[in-house]
């Protein structure tokens, strides 16, 4: 009877160690990947905040929106990953707030669904 208590300890002190370092890898893993997500949708809202400044600014100074992206872009040394983003800019007139819209491209975020492209 000694004996079998004496190994299942034995065992249970041994295996205890693995079961921890699992767990931890596990926690850290996960929270890496909400981390990465995170900070791609503040990325993403950040862009799409600067750009809209920059169309407002754009209409403060020169009375009109800018008429394409490529102006807020170049007016406002603005920079983004083409590689994970995707800008829709669409002008409304001179006077109307022009449409924009920043989309995450899908193989960004991990979820492995393919690019839109």
């Amino acid at each position: 009877m000694m004996l079998v208590f004496f190994s299942y300890c034995t065992v249970f002190h041994l295996d205890t160690p693995l079961y921890f370092l699992i767990l931890i890898s596990s926690i850290f893993f996960i929270s890496v990947s909400f981390a990465s997500d995170e900070t791609l949708h503040k990325e993403q809202q950040a862009l799409e905040q600067a750009l809209e400044n920059g169309a407002i600014r754009s209409y403060a100074m020169n009375g009109q929106y800018p008429e394409s992206l490529d102006q807020i872009l170049n007016d406002y040394h603005i920079t983004y990953d083409r590689s994970r983003f995707v800008v829709e800019y669409t002008p409304n007139g001179s006077n109307l707030l022009p449409y924009i819209s920043v989309i995450l491209l899908s193989d960004t975020a991990g979820h492995g669904k393919g690019a839109a492209k």
